[in-house]
C-alpha cells in the first residue's frame, strides 16, 4: 500500500481541484459557445419566412414519414398551432422534437366522414387508396371501389394519429 506525506495529499488534492475547476470551465465554455454564437442570430418569430426540414413519425403505426423540406410564414397559420408555437424563438440550425396527440394535430377520426358514393361521380382513372378533392375542393381518399360505388373517407389521413415531429431550422429570413 502506497503511502502518501501530508504535504504530497494537499499537493495531490490541490491538483485534482485544479483539473476539476479547468475541466468544468471547458465544459461550460463548449455549452455557452453555440449560444454565444447565436447572439444576433435571427429568430422565429411572428412574420418570419422560416425554412424547416420535418421528419414526421407515427409511433404507434411504426410508421416514419421521411425528411421533408418546406418553407413557412410564422404567425400565417400555415402549420399546425402546436408545432408553430413550440418553434417561437428557435435559431438556423435548432432542432426541436415536438409530441402532438390527435386533437393538437389533425383531430379525432370521425366515422361518420366515411361515405358510400356512385363511382360515377369519381374520375374512371381513380384507384384505391388514390387522394383526390370534390369540385368544392374538398379532400378525400378512396377506400374501396367497386363496378357500381366507392367507399371514400374525407377525414385528414392523419387524423387520430399522434405524431411525433423531429424539426431543424435551416433559414429564417426576418419580417421585412
Amino acid at each position: 500500500m502506497y503511502l502518501m506525506s501530508m504535504s504530497q495529499r494537499m499537493r495531490y488534492s490541490m491538483t485534482r481541484a485544479f483539473f476539476t475547476a479547468v475541466a468544468i470551465f471547458l465544459g461550460l465554455a463548449f455549452l455557452i459557445r453555440p449560444a454565444l454564437a447565436q447572439q444576433g442570430a435571427a429568430t422565429i418569430e411572428e412574420g418570419s419566412r422560416v425554412t424547416l426540414q420535418m421528419t414526421i413519425t407515427l409511433p404507434h403505426d411504426h410508421l416514419i414519414i421521411p425528411p421533408h423540406t418546406s418553407e413557412y410564414t410564422h404567425g400565417a397559420k400555415q402549420l399546425l398551432p402546436g408545432l408553430e408555437q413550440a418553434l417561437i424563438g428557435l435559431h438556423p440550425g435548432d432542432t426541436r422534437r415536438v409530441e402532438l396527440d390527435a386533437d393538437q394535430a389533425f383531430g379525432q377520426y370521425d366515422a361518420a366522414k366515411k361515405m358510400t358514393v356512385p363511382r360515377a361521380e369519381l374520375p374512371n382513372t381513380i384507384a384505391r387508396g388514390d387522394m383526390a378533392t370534390t369540385a368544392e375542393g374538398r379532400a378525400f381518399t378512396v377506400v374501396s371501389l367497386t363496378d357500381d360505388s366507392a367507399v371514400v373517407d374525407f377525414n385528414h389521413p392523419l387524423a387520430g394519429k399522434h405524431l411525433v415531429l423531429d424539426v431543424v431550422v435551416l433559414t429564417i429570413k426576418p419580417r421585412a
